[in-house]
């Protein structure tokens, strides 16, 4: 994989352990941050204002899990071009400074690891690390991802 093309690589055997590649920006508004929370996290802070004025957040923010699905998007569409088998599992999910509001969010990935399957040699398991920055640069939250890859056998 290179730098220049983070989707060059079709199978686990073209993965660059270490290499960071950037993957996006996105930007949540209100109106998603309510309606996901209102589906999948109800607390008070991701739902009102009055809610979030009360809580250590003292402000509207968005879930974890949207923040991190937002992120994986952008992930996942970047290496399209990786034969992904599967999922493997998501991991280590550290949020450090809350998602807000029509702020942008930078994107970035690195890969931790690539190795074969013992049990399949058609197969085996990539990791990476997403990290999203916001606007001045300060890292909002960090998590990893599994997939099970496809190998050139």
């Amino acid at each position: 994989m290179t730098s220049q093309n983070p989707a060059t690589p079709r199978t686990l055997d073209d993965i660059i352990l270490g290499e960071e590649f950037p993957c996006g920006e996105f930007s949540l508004t209100r109106e998603e941050i309510i309606a996901f929370a209102e589906q999948f996290d109800p607390q008070p802070w991701h739902l009102t204002d009055e809610g979030a004025a009360s809580s250590y957040f003292e402000t509207l923010c968005a879930s974890g899990l949207h923040s991190q699905g937002a992120a994986i998007n952008l992930t996942v569409r970047t290496i399209k071009g990786l034969e992904i088998v599967a999922g493997g599992s998501l991991h280590e999910a550290r949020f450090f400074v809350p998602v807000r509001p029509d702020q942008p969010y930078r994107v970035t990935a690195c890969w931790m690891e690539a190795r074969r399957s013992a049990s399949n040699p058609s197969r085996g398991v990539a990791s990476l690390r997403i990290t999203t920055r916001d606007a001045t640069g300060t890292e909002a939250m960090r998590c990893g991802v599994t997939f099970i890859v496809a190998t050139r056998r």
